[in-house]
């Protein structure tokens, strides 16, 4: 059982991303090429990757450096109020362009499906990222929704550029495929810890490797007959420390010269996985502010992760009490 009460922060985390509106449809399916499929709406929320793991760890007492910026139009207004409501003070407004937004189709399976209308969270510049604040030793989160656009060059630049005193922590998420191949290569050998599933475990070690791992990853067989060993090697070779999370089956932490670690999951009901990705990264870097090994943070990064996905849309992140009512149910 991991205590939750020296879940406090002593390195600081900067969240850089993106802030989004969230239209949330559910339907039996989703539509084919030309087909017209009846949906109810589920609610209108802010997401958006980097947004949900600062709002994540607002809640457990982890306030982070909000490196999200604010647009110029009505989403931008409603970021705003979001992160008002999260205690997360504005520091970066964009000039020119309105935050982004998507529609989320959650089907009969409780998988979601984006449709996404880009934003100002893809319109970097030196002078944008020049005003985030930057203190020592500080966790860098980055989400890849925000690494694939010709306009987010400056961010890409900005992030090989930091420091070495700086870890960064990258979810490359469904954009992985779209990311240039040697940008990855370049931030590998900055060290990063990375989070990934199933399918991205798969893409990263072939774009990068040129390797073809097990297709078993796509087909939902258990972690530990579908890439684990490929994980393993990945680690070693670039001698970074990897989250493969898989879903029910929980998560294992690959880390160059140890054996892989599982760490189980938590047993709920799944409502929708909408933010789950996200939770789990918050979870993760509010155990690793607080100066907590790899595996016990990640094991807050499951527990987190089980309580959103329990319930709808990108919402659910957990307070502090909440966690320890959950751990009490779930020890």
């Amino acid at each position: 059982m991991i205590d939750l009460n020296s879940l406090t922060a002593k390195q600081p985390v900067i969240v850089v991303g993106a802030a989004f509106g969230d239209v949330m449809l559910g339907l039996d399916r989703l539509p084919q090429s030309g087909g017209d499929e009846i949906a109810q709406e589920l609610g209108r929320h802010i997401g958006g990757c980097a947004f949900n793991v600062a709002r994540a760890l607002a809640r457990v007492g982890n306030a982070p450096i909000n490196a999200i910026p604010v647009g110029n139009g009505s989403w931008g207004r409603e970021v705003e109020k979001a992160m008002a409501q999260e205690g997360l003070p504005i520091l970066l407004r964009h000039p020119d362009h309105d935050n982004g937004w998507c529609i989320a189709m959650v089907d009969a399976t409780k998988e979601r499906t984006f449709i996404t209308v880009d934003g100002c969270e893809q319109y970097w510049s030196d002078e944008l990222l020049a005003q985030i604040p930057m203190p020592s030793q500080a966790l860098v989160y980055v989400s890849g929704y925000e690494l694939v656009s010709e306009q987010s060059a400056p961010l890409r630049q900005w992030l090989l550029n930091l420091p070495n005193e700086y870890r960064l922590f990258v979810d490359f998420g469904p954009r992985l495929a779209d990311i240039d191949a040697e940008f990855i290569k370049q931030l590998l050998a900055k060290q990063p810890i990375l989070t990934l599933n199933r399918d991205e475990l798969a893409l990263l070690n072939q774009r990068v490797n040129n390797q073809n791992i097990d297709q078993g990853i796509n087909q939902g067989n258990h972690p530990a007959e579908s890439g684990i060993e490929e994980a393993v090697a990945f680690s070693a070779r670039h001698n970074i420390a990897l989250i493969c999370r898989f879903d029910k089956d929980g998560a294992q932490i690959c880390q160059p010269g140890f054996a892989p670690q599982p760490i189980p999951a938590f047993k709920v009901d799944v409502a929708d996985t909408i933010a789950a990705g996200d939770s789990h990264c918050a979870g993760v870097l509010a155990g690793l502010s607080a100066g907590w090994t790899l595996e016990t943070a990640t094991t807050l990064g499951n527990m987190v992760a089980a309580i959103v996905v329990s319930r709808p849309g990108s919402d659910g992140a957990p307070s502090i009490d909440e966690l320890r009512q959950f751990q009490a149910k779930h020890p």
